[in-house]
């Protein structure tokens, strides 16, 4: 049993952190004592860091810039290796993109999976979308009224996804569905 030097409580040594320099081997305050201080400085400490980068923002700006400057190669090789590795990780698929509200449907094919949906959202996001039709409805009903979900995987092969793509498209016309999509013949 020991005191806590914080609470004055007699706990158990399990209720202590383990210091090897101690004479009895654990530290002077319990944990929940050492929780609750740590806790409370928390805000203080953080508080001090952003004061301290808010002054020095220039240098930390600088030291930035810098270091991109002297590492732009293997900052682009990082990048791209990031970007293969989750690209090899997504399915071949053919998907869809529903506008929730009025019941339109966007289908695509891919390579990459979700990473798709993603560069359509950046797309939207910046009002730059190739297709004006579902450009025009982000725009008027927002990112919340649209669900992106896959409707088949397949193998990563183009000439598959694109034949899949025309076949899901001819399917939705049929059944009477109003696409986004610019229909090829």
């Amino acid at each position: 049993m020991k005191t806590c030097r914080t609470c004055g409580e007699t706990k158990p040594f399990t209720e202590f952190g383990k210091k090897s320099s101690a004479k009895d081997g654990y530290k002077s305050q319990c944990k929940s004592c050492r929780k609750q201080y740590c806790e409370h400085n928390r805000e203080a400490i953080n508080e001090r860091k952003r004061r301290y980068r808010e002054e020095n923002k220039e240098a930390f700006l600088e030291h930035r810039r810098r270091y991109r400057e002297e590492n732009k190669e293997a900052i682009a090789e990082r990048a791209r290796q990031y970007y293969e590795e989750r690209k090899a990780n997504q399915p071949g698929c053919v998907y869809q993109i529903v506008n929730s509200i009025n019941g339109k449907v966007y289908v695509g094919e891919t390579t990459r999976g979700e990473l798709r949906w993603r560069k359509h959202l950046s797309c939207l996001r910046g009002n730059y979308h190739r297709n004006p039709h579902l450009q025009a409805d982000f725009n008027e009903f927002g990112e919340d009224a649209f669900e992106w979900s896959i409707i088949q995987e397949l193998p990563k092969d183009k000439e598959v996804l694109e034949r899949e793509e025309t076949n899901t498209i001819e399917r939705l016309l049929a059944e009477g569905k109003e696409l986004y999509n610019v229909y090829k013949n």
